[in-house]
């Protein structure tokens, strides 16, 4: 009795350690497999671009890249990797922390959406395995020029509000600044982060025109996304999208939700899926009809194609989350970094909710966990009822990168992500000038280690 009691004990055992060495092996097998088809997926996007008919080649002096829309690459140049500056004394960089893929409070909207997305990525850049990349942000530069202004009053209006004896010379209001940005950081790609010129005073669209023969003439693939003020201009939105996909070198979608900028870029090294960034346009271009002449005028050719309210719609936020998950599923896991113009509420709640009534007495200069930078003004943001929020955590975000605000500068760690104000390009409209340059963002090569710096200007500041 007492032997079969142990052998029928010994079978059991014997029966748990077989089914344990099984399991291991599938789950062994479905790892490989998964990665083979992430990989698969970014070899085959990569190919679809090399494969594509009428491809450009386009030689610069940092790196030769493949352009071409709606799929771009970027390869090694013949020339050699890009050189990358040191830091200025002036800088201040921070790092960001580890973030895992979390489930979310709540990722539902209320309204019923659907999303048609054939294929959950926009676009891809491909850069070579071994080299970090480097990405500045060009925030609210703002072009301006009050002679554009629709009638007296706004003249008076404007150049009382935005130059009072400065003058209008985009080379020294803003592209010296810039060009100082690029010399310094040598950038892989540049972001455009919203209210690029002033709408209103651009209804013959020549400084659109301008700007985006500027930034294409650096030669590297460059990401835009619209401000409150850009579509103010009578040319319409169409038109300014026209341009941009008329250049050689600027990545860029209209989407097919609310708002005019929304796409995503996914980042590659050696074909291997590194990050997803998610480009959004949060609104607000809109008629002032106190002040006739301000804003966007009630007969603007592209009227019915702009969302007047701030902040992102349901449907934004809905496809953000759910292409996001698709690409997941073909890639596997990778950070997340969203641009946009116009912060969310969860950049005041960081601000209030970490630094109490200190972050309202200026200069602040938050200090707590890697937190940096300095603001000269009120935070304010947009509110989804944290639907945003608890999306960008879910899909696993570690930073998200603003304009908007003038003479805000600081960088500071909200539940896990990095909340950053770009540092204001350029002198036209309100600045502070000790806050003016741009922001260098840069993506690790060995990890996903993200940092973030200022880059001060050095420019001599003078009441031009």
């Amino acid at each position: 009795m007492k032997k079969s009691v142990k052998f029928t004990l010994f079978i059991f055992i014997l029966s748990i350690i077989l089914l344990f060495v099984a399991c291991s092996k599938r789950h062994q097998d479905n790892q490989t497999e998964n990665k083979t088809v992430a990989l698969a997926y970014a070899a085959e996007l990569t190919e679809t671009v090399k494969s594509t008919e009428n491809v450009e080649i386009i030689e610069t002096a940092v790196r030769t890249y493949t352009a071409v829309k709606p799929i771009a690459t970027a390869e090694n140049s013949s020339k050699g990797p890009a050189v990358t500056a040191k830091p200025s004394a002036s800088a201040e960089t921070a790092v960001f922390p580890d973030v895992k893929i979390e489930e979310a409070a709540d990722t539902k909207s209320d309204t019923e959406i659907e999303i048609i997305d054939e294929d959950p990525v926009d676009f891809v850049l491909d850069f070579p395995e071994g080299e970090e990349i480097t990405i500045i942000q060009l925030s609210d530069m703002q072009m301006q020029d009050y002679y554009g202004a629709r009638n007296e009053t706004r003249v008076r209006q404007t150049h009382n509000a935005f130059f009072n004896g400065m003058s209008i010379d985009h080379q020294v209001r803003v592209w010296q600044y810039v060009d100082e940005a690029v010399a310094a950081a040598q950038p892989d790609i540049i972001v455009l982060i919203g209210d690029n010129v002033y709408g209103e005073l651009d209804n013959d669209g020549e400084m659109w025109t301008e700007m985006c023969e500027k930034i294409d003439s650096y030669g590297v693939p460059w990401l835009v996304v619209f401000g409150n003020h850009d579509n103010e201009s009578a040319k319409g939105v169409m038109w300014q999208i026209e341009q941009l996909n008329n250049t050689k070198h600027c990545i860029f979608k209209q989407g097919n939700v609310t708002g005019n900028s929304n796409y995503n870029v996914l980042i590659t090294q050696g074909g291997k899926a590194k990050y997803l960034f998610y480009m959004l346009d949060t609104n607000g271009c809109r008629v002032v009809e106190s002040n006739p002449g301000e804003g966007m005028m009630p007969d603007n050719i592209d009227i019915d194609k702009i969302t007047q309210t701030q902040g992102l719609a349901d449907d934004q936020i809905k496809w953000m989350h759910e292409t996001a998950q698709k690409a997941f599923g073909k890639v596997g896991e990778i950070p997340v970094l969203i641009f946009m113009h116009i912060p969310s509420i969860e950049y005041e709640e960081a601000a209030v909710s970490k630094y109490s009534d200190k972050y309202s007495v200026y200069p602040f200069c938050p200090g707590i966990e890697g937190d940096f930078g300095t603001s000269y003004s009120s935070y304010s943001g947009f509110s989804t009822n944290r639907y945003f929020w608890n999306v960008a955590k879910a899909i696993g975000c570690k930073g998200i990168f603003v304009g908007h605000l003038h003479k805000v500068a600081t960088s500071i760690v909200y539940e896990g992500i990095r909340l950053t104000h770009g540092i204001k390009t350029g002198t036209y409209d309100s600045h502070s000038e000790d806050l003016l340059g741009a922001t260098k963002i840069s993506l690790s090569a060995v990890d996903e280690t993200v940092s973030v710096e200022y880059l001060y200007s050095k420019i001599e500041y003078k009441k031009q």
